[in-house]
């Protein structure tokens, strides 16, 4: 038998929560409206990092069906695949994982609920999905691959981070309400999309972009970066008709968020269903990375519109006629400026709009997931 084999009975209770919730129509906002908690609960008991006690097995019953006896069984056979796995591991190969993963900042977004360390080491493997570091290593392994560690202690503690966030857009991505996947309307979509760079506010535009997406097949969420964590931005399917980006909003402007939008669409429609994409600061130039790049750059300013950004050059009147002209933010043309070397990195950034991550995160959470 392989050693990576996972039997049924090590899936969460959530496996079963999502399923009934999928086939009863039941999106996320709404379950956790009554069960009387919040999404990011509702996301942890999906994902099996929240146990299901008595009262919360009541609750169940009452909202999405089987009985009480059901679900607090179900979480009984969880918890002891779950003490199984954590006992085969041992006490170093825990420390060392435990270690490389940002248990401070999980904690602190809600992912995990983990008083001790042993709850730690069980609330990981339930968050990853996995029995064992070795799984893990061997799933999300591959991700960090576009990006340059140089030695294996920091390659382990940025690789920690970067699956943290990762997973927990696919547990996010997961649970909402999706279209089949369609690249042609994906395509039209983008259109619209490009539109709304113009919109001051994430609750201006977080609501409208999403539904765009989700129309074609695409689940966007935005989840902020634990440390060490230097991703802006993840594409990837999560499934044969569904896809996901996950944005960090890591540099909190316009300019930034936007370009890295669009350049994950870029993977999404050029580069297919058989990869991930993670992109930040460090990640490799790569053939494929450079054609996401003139994906967003061409779709923001069309090549035909280059002499003209050209001749701008500092001028701030002429800059904001030449958006407004192309229906995109100021924000975007000063960003492809600096990139092109028309302006130093530290010029006209007073023309970009800045946001701040809790108004990103209200805009999220107003969202029926």
């Amino acid at each position: 038998m392989s050693e990576n084999f996972t039997p049924d009975w090590f899936s969460p209770p959530g496996s079963t929560i999502a399923m009934i919730m999928a086939r009863q129509k039941v999106s996320t906002s709404e379950l956790a409206a009554r069960l009387r908690t919040d999404v990011p609960f509702v996301l942890r008991l999906i994902a099996g990092t929240e146990r299901i006690e008595v009262a919360l097995a009541e609750l169940l019953a009452a909202n999405i069906g089987a009985t009480a006896a059901f679900w607090t069984s179900r979480q009984t056979r969880y918890d002891a695949a779950l003490d199984a796995s954590a006992r085969n591991i041992s006490s170093d190969d825990a420390r060392e994982w435990l270690r490389a993963l940002p248990i401070k900042d999980m904690r602190a977004a809600g992912w995990i609920t983990s008083p001790s360390r042993k709850d730690a080491l069980q609330a990981v493997l339930a968050y990853f999905g996995v029995t064992s570091p070795g799984e893990w290593r061997e799933r999300y392994a591959e991700h960090a691959t576009s990006f340059s560690y140089r030695t294996s202690q920091t390659f382990e503690s940025k690789l920690g981070a970067l699956a943290a966030w990762l997973r927990q857009g696919e547990l996010q991505a997961a649970a909402m309400g999706c279209a089949k996947w369609d690249p042609q309307r994906f395509s039209d979509e983008l259109v619209s999309i490009r539109g709304l760079t113009r919109l001051k506010k994430p609750f201006m535009f977080i609501n409208r972009l999403r539904t765009h997406c989700a129309s074609a097949g695409v689940a966007v969420v935005f989840v902020k970066a634990p440390v060490g964590c230097r991703a802006s931005g993840a594409t990837r399917f999560i499934g044969r008709d569904r896809a996901m980006i996950v944005l960090s909003f890591r540099h909190l402007s316009d300019d930034h968020f936007w370009f890295s939008f669009f350049h994950e669409a870029g993977h999404l429609l050029m580069h297919g269903p058989e990869a991930t994409f993670i992109d930040g600061d460090v990640a490799e130039e790569t053939d494929k990375e450079k054609e996401a790049n003139a994906f967003a750059a061409g779709l923001l300013i069309p090549i035909h519109e280059h002499d003209r950004l050209l001749s701008l050059k500092g001028n701030v009147n002429q800059i904001v006629r030449f958006a407004v002209s192309l229906g995109i933010s100021p924000g975007i043309v000063v960003g492809q400026m600096q990139h092109h070397g028309i302006l130093r990195r530290n010029q006209l950034n007073g023309l970009k709009r800045r946001y701040k991550w809790e108004e990103v995160q209200s805009a999220a959470q107003h969202i029926n997931q």
